[in-house]
């Protein structure tokens, strides 16, 4: 006899005459009709479908997850008892279809044991598929619009900067010292290199307490937030066809925001052609003349069109993903020649981490043949590429996927909360200030709305940057075909690539790799 368990939930409206006993005895009745044991019952009680965060929800697929469920069906009363959301409902029916349990709604004839319900599922998995794209739209084009209103758009606060209800405010100790690494550089020999190692001989440390690397001082000499808007920097990047918005904002004091610089994690390469950057006229103040930041910009432009020193060219395979397990920093490529003592002429190449050479020793600058490592890609990624092995990859990492997106909702919840609280205290303000006729009370009012607006600003930023980083994850989960592909042309043609063409493929592949004295860990883009 085919066995079944009941999810039953039940909201704080309690949902009219849908209780627990009558859909309890209607699964019931079914199962009978249908001769189909039940086994077991999972009942919330005051829960919305909304969230995910029900206790025997989650106890529920903890048990599936693990194999424990001792039963071939999933039975509820209605579709919306177990999911309010179509992509959070396709997204329980693929964990449903792996560990091969069917779903029943008994009172809407939904079966995935039959051809009419898996037909229902496909199309629901079909319109999930096309509302995750519609909401990256929508985030897209938000975030859009806000930059180009020169609006900071959340993420990391980037140093020299400290963040605020009213947004990007200059953080002035950080600020001198953004002020000397543009100084630095343009000095007869500065480098990126000799300005990490002078800022940490100095004990400068970042805005995370570690000490600088280079690539870290390029990204804040290479970024237009730190400069001060003016017709100067407006015509420089014109000249390069990159459009500047919100130009009318220039007051001599605020600086830029660069938007769509990088590529999508689908797209090769990191960095977008400049002519589809966004710049705008931002909020915030800068740190820097825009005479101070183009010089800059025209050095390292000279520098990066000079030919490579001997040994030092852009040319292993894994450069910009191989990194260091001791520091995290990127390991550089070097490559020489040397000559035999037959005559000959014999080509070596490694990669190494420069840890030791960054002003103080925060590594023990570990080193490899390049062939040794590169093999060993290779021959990870040609494993990855028979299909258990990739299925399982990708199914573990899709739940801990699903787990962070989960999570995620559920702050969004507490903010939405809050949001709705502070909308009521807003009304409650309002409706006393009609009342009031004292300017001394009115103005004690206003001071608290504003207060409640700023709280509220904060909130909504925080909020989209949750929506965009559920954006990013649920991406992920549909991306297994497109990983599929890169996967299928890495089996088929990788050996025949030329080079550019290899690096290119890996990098679209892999986030990166942690190399750990002769052993190496790979972090996927799924």
């Amino acid at each position: 006899m085919k066995k079944a368990i009941a999810y039953i939930r039940v909201s704080k409206a309690r949902d009219g005459m849908i209780t627990q006993d009558t859909q309890l005895e209607k699964i019931k009745q079914y199962c009978k009709l249908q001769d189909i044991e039940l086994v077991d019952t999972y009942i919330d009680l005051d829960y919305s479908g909304r969230s995910s965060n029900r206790p025997a929800f989650q106890k529920l697929f903890q048990n599936i997850k693990r194999d424990n469920l001792n039963a071939d069906y999933l039975m509820v009363y209605k579709l919306d008892r177990f999911a309010r959301s179509v992509t959070d409902f396709h997204n329980y029916m693929k964990v449903l279809d792996k560990y091969e349990v069917n779903f029943v709604s008994i009172t809407q004839q939904f079966d995935t044991s039959t051809p009419i319900g898996r037909l229902i599922r496909n199309i629901l998995v079909d319109f999930a598929q096309f509302e995750s794209e519609m909401t990256s739209e929508r985030v897209k084009d938000n975030l859009l619009r806000n930059a180009a209103n020169g609006q900071w758009n959340g993420g990391t606060t980037p140093y020299g900067y400290n963040l605020t209800d009213e947004g990007l405010e200059i953080n002035q100790e950080e600020a001198e010292i953004i002020k000397q690494f543009y100084t630095w550089y343009l000095e007869p020999g500065g480098s990126l290199n000799q300005i990490a190692q002078r800022a940490n001989k100095a004990k400068i440390k970042s805005s995370n307490g570690k000490t600088w690397a280079p690539s870290r001082i390029g990204e804040i000499l290479a970024n237009p937030l730190y400069c001060i808007a003016d017709k100067e920097i407006i015509a420089y990047f014109e000249k390069q066809d990159i459009e500047v918005f919100n130009q009318e904002a220039i007051d001599g004091k605020k600086a830029l925001l660069r938007y769509n610089r990088r590529k999508s994690k689908n797209e090769i390469g990191a960095v977008r052609d400049k002519s589809k950057w966004l710049i705008a006229v931002a909020e915030h103040n800068g740190i820097v003349s825009s005479d101070l930041y183009i010089k800059t910009q025209r050095k390292r432009d000279r520098r990066a069109n000079r030919p490579s020193r001997a040994g030092t060219g852009v040319k292993g395979l894994l450069a910009y993903l191989l990194k260091c397990s001791d520091c995290g920093r990127a390991m550089t490529y070097y490559s020489s020649t040397k000559t035999l003592a037959d005559g000959s002429k014999k080509d070596y190449s490694y990669y190494k981490c420069r840890g030791r050479n960054m002003g103080e020793i925060v590594c023990e600058g570990q080193s490899t043949k390049a062939e040794y490592a590169e093999n060993l890609v290779i021959a990870r990624l040609k494993e990855l590429c028979k299909k258990d092995n990739l299925s399982k990859e990708i199914g573990n990492l899709k739940d801990e996927l699903q787990e962070s997106i989960t999570l995620l909702k559920n702050k969004a919840e507490e903010i939405n909360t809050k949001l709705k609280e502070i909308t009521a205290e807003e009304k409650n303000l309002i409706s006393k200030l009609k009342k009031l006729s004292s300017e001394h009370l009115i103005t004690i009012i206003e001071e608290e709305a504003e207060e409640l607006a700023a709280k509220r600003n904060k909130l909504e930023l925080e909020l989209q940057s949750i929506d965009s980083q559920i954006l990013e994850h649920s991406n992920e989960l549909y991306s297994e075909e497109y990983l599929r592909s890169q996967l299928d042309l890495f089996e088929e043609n990788f050996d025949t690539m030329n080079f550019e063409d290899q690096r290119n493929l890996l990098q679209s592949i892999i986030k990166k790799i942690i190399y750990d004295k002769g052993k190496i860990d790979l972090e996927y883009y799924f």
